[in-house]
């Protein structure tokens, strides 16, 4: 039996508001650890009021349709035929009011769902980095980790009296940490480091705000690493060998390094990158009683020459504007010393071969001219580093050093190597077919090469002398290193490196502190 029109309108209309008492219910009454489920029927039901509401336009449609027959049969004189289940058009009205009214409740409570699920966190796993985002993009926080495990055999030919490299195993960086983004045009980084080797200790390696609303241009404060040159922006978890060369790391080491306290305004695109700092000491520096003040300055450029085909130049200068104050007193004297490990950290001793011992200085100099490049899978980078010191009320020459590398690599399974443009360097391939023996993929490989010279001799004379009233005999260091690079995936590397070292130096009175090493050192690397 088929119902009245006003009876099937009225309970579908009924149904329709049911529904949206039902729905207001369920997204009020749902607890808050349930609240995705919540949404989740909610957006369900609102599906079936969708559904009722097009059944409610239909009927009214198909009423409007008999009334205008009514209509035109009356004016044409024919007898229109009354059916007792059809409505009057002020009934039919009447319906469409309230559906009206249902209609705007929908779209009200279907907004207030959508607002819900902009706020709803979504999870991801993108190369094995945990991160948690909400929809709008406004908040989201990754979890940080590297963790460097090295082991080294120091094979030791000539060797100054007490010398003694130890060879062995530890965690060069084993950093913990978090990372993400507040309000959308606010970033945060905070990264502590319970590796180290000798003396070294747990630290704070990288904590600071930075603001990018105004991008390309951002503004950084806090404890990080000061971006000075390619090989020194390059991730610590991108390095083409297992440190970076050694006429970089003194430089960065002045007034940069990890965990160094500073304010940095930058800015970058695809192709350039300028960025200049002011740095004070290190994050739980000891012995310190005035900081140092340091001005630090780079500017690199990459010319895009096809796919997968780069150049990049690059240049940085440091200023030392007061090095730190060691001792007590308003003249305490501000001593630099300039000193280099061979380019490998596993020595719990920290021994330097070559070392300039303490020189009391107002201001420290330096500067350096890199290039850098990919034709492919074939990268390519160098650069040259000049350093100097400004004596300290003495009529002593001004003593200068000098330094330079260059390295290249091949990646042999096909990939090349990506320029990263926020910190105008590069980074590390990212493996074609990642590693498994289910589908025989072998991930990427690289074979790589350095060749790196620090010179820390200034009027150093002839051996067999003693030293000049301006001389310093810090000693010359060569190193070769051949090196070889497995990216099972994106979030694991091993690398096996060949290092050789060769040292010549003299000590004050001429005699010889030259010295021989070859080490081979492997790194097992988790990053994400």
């Amino acid at each position: 039996m088929r119902l009245p029109a006003i009876t099937r309108a009225r309970l579908l209309a009924g149904a329709a508001a049911a529904v949206m008492v039902a729905t207001q219910g369920g997204a009020q009454a749902a607890p808050s650890k349930h609240r995705r489920h919540a949404i989740d029927s909610v957006a369900a039901r609102l599906d079936r009021l969708e559904h009722v509401i097009e059944a409610q336009q239909a009927e009214i449609r198909r009423l409007r349709s008999q009334v205008s027959n009514t209509e035109i049969a009356t004016q044409t004189g024919g007898a229109p035929q009354q059916q007792p289940s059809e409505m009057s058009d002020s009934q039919v009205q009447q319906l469409e009011a309230e559906i009206a009214d249902l209609k705007r409740s929908q779209a009200a409570q279907y907004a207030d769902v959508q607002s819900q699920r902009q706020s709803d966190v979504q999870v991801a796993f993108k190369n094995g980095r945990p991160t948690f985002k909400t929809s709008d993009g406004n908040f989201s926080a990754s979890l940080r980790t590297l963790l460097q495990f090295d082991s080294a055999y120091y094979s030791q030919g000539k060797m100054p009296v007490g010398i003694d490299f130890s060879s062995g195993s530890n965690f060069r960086r084993a950093r913990l940490g978090f990372s993400g983004t507040l309000y959308k045009d606010w970033t945060y980084e905070f990264l502590y480091d319970l590796g180290g080797s000798g003396v070294e200790g747990a630290t704070i390696a990288s904590a600071y705000l930075q603001y990018d609303g105004l991008a390309p241009v951002h503004f950084r404060i806090g404890a990080y690493p000061t971006p000075e040159s390619f090989d020194d922006s390059t991730s610590a978890a991108d390095l083409l060998f297992l440190e970076r060369a050694q006429p970089v790391d003194l430089e960065r080491s002045i007034a940069g390094s990890d965990g160094r306290q500073g304010a940095t305004i930058f800015a970058y695109d695809d192709n350039y990158f300028a960025a200049a700092s002011y740095t004070g000491g290190l994050v739980g520096q000891s012995l310190v009683y005035d900081e140092e003040s340091n001005l630090v300055g780079r500017a690199a450029y990459r010319f895009i020459l096809g796919e997968d085909v780069n150049f990049a130049i690059g240049a940085d200068t440091t200023y030392v504007i007061k090095p730190a104050d060691t001792v007590a007193g308003h003249n305490a004297p501000e001593t630099i010393r300039f000193r280099e490990r061979p380019e490998l950290n596993v020595d719990d001793q920290g021994i330097r071969l070559i070392d300039t011992n303490t020189i009391n200085a107002n201001h420290i100099f330096t500067y350096g001219i890199e290039a850098a490049g990919n034709w492919h899978n074939l990268y390519g980078q160098g650069g040259y580093f000049h350093y100097d010191v400004d004596r300290r009320d003495s009529p002593l020459a001004d003593p200068s050093f000098d330094g330079w590398y260059m390295q290249a690599s091949w990646v042999f399974t096909g990939e090349s190597k990506p320029y990263r443009p926020e910190r105008g360097a590069y980074g590390s391939p990212s493996p074609t077919d990642e590693f498994t023996l289910d589908k025989a993929g072998w991930g990427a490989w690289e074979l790589a090469g350095r060749y790196s010279v620090l010179d820390l001799n200034f009027d150093a004379g002839s051996p067999n002398t003693v030293v000049g009233v301006n001389g310093i005999r810090g000693g010359e260091q060569k190193i070769w290193t051949a090196g070889l690079n497995w990216y099972p995936n994106n979030a694991i590397r091993f690398m096996l490196d060949y290092q050789h070292t060769d040292v010549s130096r003299l000590n004050s009175a001429g005699g010889d502190l030259g010295a021989r090493l070859d080490a081979v050192s492997l790194r097992t690397q988790i990053a994400f």
